[in-house]
């Protein structure tokens, strides 16, 4: 039997804030992150939902050191590839 990996909430909104402040496929930035396209996909649709229906900006910040932390695991995870 296969297990589905679980991610916190966290790790989410910190991937769908990459995914579009990146300006790069979601498929590149999934293969970067080491998820799958359509749980990336899943959850960028999530969070458009839930902005349009909570009344959030769309523009809302990131946190910069949520950021820094996935530019270095994005970093870490291309080197990787690199082998």
């Amino acid at each position: 039997m296969s297990s589905r990996p679980t991610y916190s909430d966290e790790f989410k909104a910190d991937a769908v804030a990459l995914a579009e402040s990146s300006g790069r496929p979601l498929a590149l930035v999934a293969a970067e992150l080491g998820i799958s396209l359509t749980a990336l996909k899943r959850w960028v649709k999530l969070s458009r939902e839930g902005q349009s229906g909570e009344g959030k900006k769309p523009d809302q910040p990131v946190d910069t050191t949520k950021y820094k932390a996935l530019e270095a695991r994005l970093r870490e995870v291309e080197r990787e590839n690199e082998f």
